[in-house]
């Protein structure tokens, strides 16, 4: 730790507090402590996290739950100016944090209680943070909560102390974090190790997209994952707990050239935890379940920031959606604004009930009920539900208003029409994929890279256009003025489409000029 460190201040950058909000059966919903303890948050900021750490009534019938959301806080505007340009200037565009939005990652539990006049209790340790690191934060809630409904309020100080004392979120280096017993292996996206899509994802010249039935390295079928991987929880590889030294374990003699050891209980519960902490990786597969057929008419609606809404039984489910959805057009950072979980009490509920081309929101996650008929004038729907299997092409139905989103089953409903053609040879092999045994991870995997495809094969011609706008390098002198740049001229770039085109990059084929407008 440096010596002139201020007290937290290492803290700072990974999160901004640490809240513990009890629901309270004369008041309702309060936040009951908050570390560090001198944290700025508004009245408004605060009734805005005591609403959204708890499900909706309508999805609180388990027991536990996990999931984040994302809401409007002025307060950490001068963390993210302090550390921005010296700390996360250089992140990779998705992961760069947003002035005035800050993330919260909720672990919900509810207990039986006597004592309570609803006979049992309901509470939530919420992790703050600008950062949209979930597969890391959620894991870093789940450790802070057990260890708080275990050890009570001790057990947060502590894991901010050692919070503390982690290395600074820098980028593009390897890094290791301790928290309460458990290891974080992680490295930050740096956008200087972007790479394009000829040398990062060989998806073109592989057969993945075309039409032909070919094996290859990154076909479904054939995607090896690494040896280490185990189970996989969104997104996230946990790796077996190291061996225990012959301290701590029975020594156990088999034969005279062989041995095991045993360890005890109380040496189990000494050994540390380690997590491969992945944070490009994304379980697209179980996040798009039902609707796995639709997922080239949903990256057109992300890539053109059409309004969203994700309709889900439990918060969970919601917010993973979202943030599957927003990371679908990376490397591009999603610009809208979007809610991984919303609900009525949310300030801005009115102006999003309003309609969907006049609501500051364009994707938006909710479970309420309430909200099928509140929003039914939204062009886009995903309805979730418990869906084990989606061999079957489910057709994007048409909304009316006399219809309620109730009644419909899940998929995609949308009303917008889709520009590009469907790759049949991506999704048969998809769908082949999910009756073959093929690992979760290995599908996830190859829907990211198709993502990767189309995102690409939409920004090159857009790059190879602006390149011609800039002036040459012999036209740059310091003896002479400044040369002025072209214009962007939108009919002149859709010429250039036919010699340098998507197509030059993908196979799909369809309205390119159309998607671009």
């Amino acid at each position: 730790m440096d010596e002139k460190q201020i007290p937290l201040d290492r803290f700072s950058q990974w999160l901004y507090a640490i809240c513990i909000v009890n629901f309270d059966d004369d008041v309702g919903q309060t936040i009951e402590s908050i570390y560090p303890r001198n944290t700025e948050l508004s009245n408004s900021e605060r009734s805005t996290i005591s609403y959204l750490a708890f499900p909706d009534s309508h999805s609180s019938g388990l027991e536990s739950n996990h999931y984040h959301f994302r809401f409007k806080c002025s307060s950490i505007n001068r963390l993210i100016l302090r550390y921005c340009t010296f700390l996360y200037n250089d992140y990779s565009p998705p992961f760069l944090p947003v002035y005035g939005m800050c993330f919260g990652y909720v672990c919900f539990r509810q207990e039986k209680d006597l004592s309570q006049k609803r006979h049992y209790s309901q509470k939530s340790v919420v992790v703050l943070s600008a950062l949209p690191f979930d597969e890391l934060f959620y894991e870093v809630a789940k450790v802070i909560s057990d260890s708080y409904f275990s050890s009570g309020f001790a057990a947060i100080e502590e894991a901010c102390q050692e919070i503390d004392s982690w290395p600074p979120p820098r980028s593009n280096e390897f890094l290791t974090v301790p928290l309460l017993g458990t290891f974080f292996n992680l490295r930050i996206p740096s956008v200087v190790g972007t790479a394009s899509l000829s040398t990062r994802f060989p998806l073109v010249d592989n057969g993945l997209n075309s039409s032909k039935d070919s094996s290859s390295v990154s076909s479904l079928s054939t995607i090896s994952l690494p040896t280490h991987a185990g189970t996989c929880t969104n997104g996230v590889d946990q790796k077996t707990e190291s061996e225990p030294s012959t301290s701590n374990a029975q020594l156990s003699v088999h034969s005279s050239n062989s041995c095991i050891f045993v360890p005890n209980n109380d040496s189990l519960s000494k050994i540390p935890r380690k997590l491969e902490i992945t944070l490009e990786s994304r379980n697209y597969a179980q996040a798009f379940a039902p609707i796995l057929p639709h997922l080239q008419r949903i990256w057109e609606l992300v890539i053109t920031a059409q309004p969203i809404l994700v309709m889900a039984p439990n918060p969970g489910k919601a917010s993973q959606t979202v943030q599957a959805l927003v990371s679908c057009i990376t490397p591009l950072a999603f610009s809208s604004d979007y809610r991984p979980f919303f609900n009525i009490y949310d300030s801005e509920f009115k102006d999003v009930t309003r309609g969907a081309s006049s609501s500051p929101i364009s994707v938006l996650g909710v479970t309420n009920p309430f909200f099928s008929k509140a929003l039914q004038n939204w062009p886009n729907v995903i309805r979730l539900g418990k869906v084990k299997c989606v061999e079957k092409k489910k057709k994007s139905h048409q909304l009316t208003s006399k219809k309620l989103l109730d009644d419909l089953k899940p998929g995609l409903y949308s009303r917008c029409k889709p520009f590009l053609k469907k790759d049949a040879g991506f999704f048969k092999r998809l769908k082949k994929s999910l009756t073959d045994g093929t690992p979760e991870e290995a599908i996830s995997l190859a829907i990211h890279r198709f993502f990767q495809e189309l995102t690409m094969s939409f920004l090159i011609p857009l790059e190879h256009y602006l390149s011609m706008l800039m002036p040459l390098h012999r036209d740059i002198s310091p003896f002479r003025s400044v040369p002025v740049l072209k214009r962007f001229n939108m009919n002149d770039f859709f010429q250039t489409l036919e010699s340098a085109g998507p197509r030059l990059t993908c196979d799909v084929k369809g309205d390119w000029v159309g998607l671009y407008r």
